[in-house]
């Protein structure tokens, strides 16, 4: 343990990373010095060769960038094709310490790091080891949070906190018994409870160390196929909304959303050429159905626009993983396309649902898009009004095209979370972000109108269809 540091979470992170890790073996990949917010490196542990990132929430709060994102990526990728000593990677081990990703950066910032997530989730479809760790003064919160709840292992600290939504963020928050609920739904102590996290240690590098070298010490044994893991994601997700809604038995449903403009628009965008043939979803903000697209199986997903509550919840998410595990295990020549219209604010902001792991559910969405991806299926994705955050992440970001209409805005967090997060800070007039506009993300096709909308979707969907195919499978 480095002198005069009493726990793991006051260390700077390239001190937990070379404690954490055999002695003398941590060699840094990127800066280590006290200001870098965020390290990468390799080394070894219990004897095998790892891969180690991780941030730091002493240095802007641990924040995740442009430039953040691309090292993680960077080592992503590194675990599942590269050495350390000559020797493939027995894991890639992640330490969270994040308030989230970094506003001042916009939507360039969470393109990246939702890039990043999508590469993390394929990292557990194909077989490569990821554990994590969360600890640190800030925990972690976010859009980062989705990414904590993919790996095979995740260990907290005890006194850690892991959630989308800060407790301080939410609007109840205010008195003291609200914030003190909302602490209490994202601590250590309920993730386990809940199943979200699979240990809470002392803050303490050996307890932590302790977890890690068992890791890697058990061999790896999940051989499912992708559409096993489909199958998996969609019961965890399903499993997760039966005690939602068992905690919310007795209290009164929201208002039914309007469906004329859900039932019209998978029609108006492909000219009649969209047929549903179910099953059809209906849940919250989601409206799911199968169907064929000229003639070709397809899925499509419209989720939003808010009308009682914004964002997507467990719900939502519990909709979209079962009907990719339907669209996946239909034996038919030609692989199912996946359309999602994504006209919301981000995730739910509530209590109820960060308790029961809203965050979990959206990891479980964003690893059954990755695997579908992987399985063949073309998937395009449009945006319009704003899509923010998690719900981008989870939602978007796998896709093979993302389409947006002119105006849409993107940004790490939703205007009424950032709001609050302006206002916890301090930040005057006059220190806004820069504008949150989709056009700032290369990645993104603008189209002009909605009228231009169903010309742009058949061609990007002719392309798709002749291109795509199955990538690597599991392993």
């Amino acid at each position: 343990m480095v002198s005069g540091v009493t726990t793991f979470s006051a260390m700077r992170a390239a001190e937990r990373a070379a404690a954490v890790l055999d002695d003398g073996s941590f060699v840094p990949l990127t800066d280590a010095s006290p200001e870098a917010g965020f390290i990468a490196g390799a080394g070894s542990l219990a004897g095998r060769p790892v891969l180690v990132a991780l941030s730091d929430g002493h240095v802007r709060g641990g924040t995740i960038g442009v430039r953040e994102a691309s090292i993680l990526a960077g080592l992503a990728d590194k675990a599942a094709s590269g050495r350390v000593n000559r020797r493939r990677p027995a894991a890639l081990i992640i330490g969270f310490d994040t308030g989230g990703v970094r506003v001042e950066e916009g939507p360039r910032a969470l393109a990246a790091a939702s890039a990043v997530g999508v590469a993390l989730a394929r990292l557990t479809l194909i077989g490569t080891r990821l554990a994590g760790v969360i600890s640190g003064p800030r925990g972690c919160f976010g859009a980062p949070a989705v990414m904590a709840a993919l790996p095979e292992r995740i260990v907290m600290t005890a006194g850690a906190h892991w959630g989308l939504t800060g407790p301080r963020l939410f609007a109840e928050a205010a008195d003291s018994s609200a914030a003190q609920a909302a602490l209490a739904a994202t601590s250590a102590a309920n993730r386990v409870s809940n199943g979200d996290a699979h240990a809470v240690v002392p803050d303490d590098v050996s307890a932590v160390r302790t977890q890690l070298c068992d890791f890697v010490a058990r061999p790896g044994s999940d051989k499912r196929t992708l559409e096993q893991r489909l199958v998996a994601s969609a019961d965890i997700a399903a499993a997760l909304r039966a005690r939602l809604r068992e905690s919310e038995a007795g209290a009164p449903p929201d208002a039914a959303p309007s469906r004329a403009r859900r039932r019209d628009l998978l029609r108006f965008s492909f000219r009649g050429q969209w047929k549903p043939t179910g099953p059809i979803q209906r849940c919250g903000l989601v409206h799911a159905a199968l169907g064929t697209l000229a003639g070709r199986p397809a899925l499509g997903f419209i989720v939003g626009p808010e009308q009682v509550r914004g964002g997507v919840g467990i719900e939502e998410a519990a909709v979209v993983t079962d009907m990719l595990r339907l669209a996946t295990q239909r034996r038919q020549p030609e692989r199912a396309a996946i359309l999602t219209f994504l006209f919301c604010q981000g995730h739910a902001v509530d209590l109820t649902q960060e308790r029961f792991g809203l965050h979990r559910a959206l990891a479980e969405c964003l690893r059954g898009m990755v695997a579908a991806r992987l399985l063949g299926h073309p998937i395009v994705s449009v945006l319009g009004g704003g899509t923010y955050g998690a719900a981008y992440l989870a939602l978007a970001a796998p896709s093979h095209r993302i389409l947006a209409m002119r105006g849409t805005s993107v940004a790490p967090m939703a205007p009424q979370v950032l709001r609050a997060f302006q206002a916890l800070r301090g930040a005057k007039a006059g220190q806004e972000p820069e504008a949150q506009l989709a056009e700032l993300i290369p990645d993104i096709h603008m189209v002009e109108s909605v009228i231009r909308l169903p010309r742009v979707l058949r061609e990007e969907l002719t392309t798709l269809l002749a291109t795509v195919r199955p990538e690597v499978h599991a392993a």
